[in-house]
């Protein structure tokens, strides 16, 4: 049986989707151990981490929207 090597291109929209459900995942947790969370301190942190990951979703998402649009000018 031969195997044979396949080229896996990672197109910017793709690293960029990534980006943004990393960016998810870490809002859910953050929101999970805000729930959790018994010291002010530790909550104020959470709540300044929420903010930070909530505009690098809106970054990642802005970038997304325009790699897809050029993508689509290309083709």
């Amino acid at each position: 049986m031969k195997l044979e090597k396949r080229e896996i291109t990672l197109n910017e929209y793709d690293s960029l989707k990534d980006v943004y459900y990393l960016e998810k995942t870490l809002l859910r947790e953050y929101t999970a151990r805000l729930a959790l969370a018994k010291c002010k301190e530790t909550e104020n942190e959470l709540t300044r981490l929420l903010d930070e990951v909530t505009e690098d979703m809106t970054v990642a998402e802005n970038l997304m929207k325009r790699a897809r649009e050029e993508n689509a000018m290309t083709k």
